[in-house]
């Protein structure tokens, strides 16, 4: 296992591409209460959510879906979404990807963890590059952050 510190996260990741011969990725996340990255899609890969511990709101075109201990969600590739931990604190949960691509985004961007703990950041990500490597992993961001793919959906039509 490899734990890495990406955004506010602590991933570790249990089976990368590599592990699979590229069929899938394994890794669980651990993020605080009002983590929420951008919306996004993936062209490359399927996700699928698991929740261990906590509460996780996934954000889709179609609305928000509450996840807690024991729940799943299928987010198929293509499609925008993004991930909110709701609730009253952190959150755990499990993350496959199909094929493994996620696994490798992190791996890239992220930084291996000094403790197995959240880390503690020392100001904003990124954000450029954090951009171009999502967008070298097939990821490409839909909106700004805090925004949902339903609200995004609606303002286009509008």
């Amino acid at each position: 296992m490899q734990s890495i510190w990406f955004l506010d996260t602590l991933v570790d990741v249990h089976l990368d591409a590599a592990a699979t011969d590229g069929a899938y990725a394994l890794a669980t996340c651990t993020a605080p209460l009002g983590h929420m990255p951008p919306p996004h899609v993936h062209a490359n890969e399927h996700e699928g959510f698991l929740v261990l511990d906590g509460e996780l709101t996934i954000h889709t075109a179609a609305g928000p879906t509450v996840l807690r201990a024991g729940d799943a969600l299928h987010a198929p590739q293509g499609e925008p979404h993004t991930l909110e931990v709701t609730g009253t604190g952190p959150c755990r949960w499990l993350i496959m990807s199909q094929p493994g691509g996620f696994a490798d985004f992190v791996q890239a961007f992220g930084t291996p963890a000094e403790r197995h703990e959240l880390p503690v950041l020392d100001g904003p990500p990124d954000i450029e590059r954090l951009t171009r490597v999502a967008g070298e992993h097939g990821i490409t961001f839909v909106g700004p952050p805090g925004s949902r793919p339903a609200d995004l959906a609606a303002s286009a039509g509008a």
